[in-house]
């Protein structure tokens, strides 16, 4: 478990796949991800089952109480460069603009960087997502720039912008303890 602020992140696991089914056929909160609705208990079974496969990291978003609001994910990790992206999903509305995508990001970071020695983070988000640009500026991410019709929702092209947050820059709004 990776305690953040306000938030908590555990491992995915079967016993929240009904949450995770409810949030991703919500078209209000897929409106800004990647996913392609809908999806099924069983495929929301798999994609549970398939990131320990794939040595993907995924964790579910427990508010302090306990209570599942989303779930977010490390992709592309290459020990190698020392480099991953990340993804957020709050499923929950009634969390949306609190503070709690924010603090999880944050609390992911902190283990990305001072636990795994990741040297960068990286991630997507369409370029009219204002509200996400502004929680992961608030986390430290840079604009890196914009991917013009890099992928397609609802029929129409849309413009991804790349953003990045590196450990020097991690560090320095965090120094080291001890």
């Amino acid at each position: 478990m990776l305690m953040g602020e306000k938030v908590d992140l555990v491992a995915a696991e079967r016993s929240y796949v009904p949450m995770y089914t409810k949030w991703i056929n919500d078209p209000e909160v897929t409106h800004w991800l990647k996913a392609d609705p809908p999806f099924s208990v069983e495929m929301e079974q798999d994609w549970v089952e398939g990131v320990r496969q794939e040595g993907k990291m995924t964790f579910t978003i427990l508010t302090k109480e306990g209570k599942p609001i989303g779930n977010m994910g490390v992709e592309e990790i290459s020990w190698k460069a020392r480099r991953a992206s990340i993804g957020i999903m709050i499923g929950e509305k009634d969390y949306w603009s609190k503070g709690y995508g924010s603090d999880a990001i944050t609390t992911l970071l902190r283990y990305l960087f001072e636990e795994l020695g990741m040297r960068r983070v990286q991630l997507f988000t369409d370029l009219d997502n204002i509200r996400a640009q502004k929680a992961y500026k608030k986390c430290g991410f840079r604009e890196e720039g914009v991917m013009r019709q890099f992928r397609n929702k609802d029929g129409r092209p849309v413009d991804e912008m790349f953003m990045a947050i590196l450990a020097d820059e991690w560090f320095e709004k965090h120094p080291r303890q001890g």
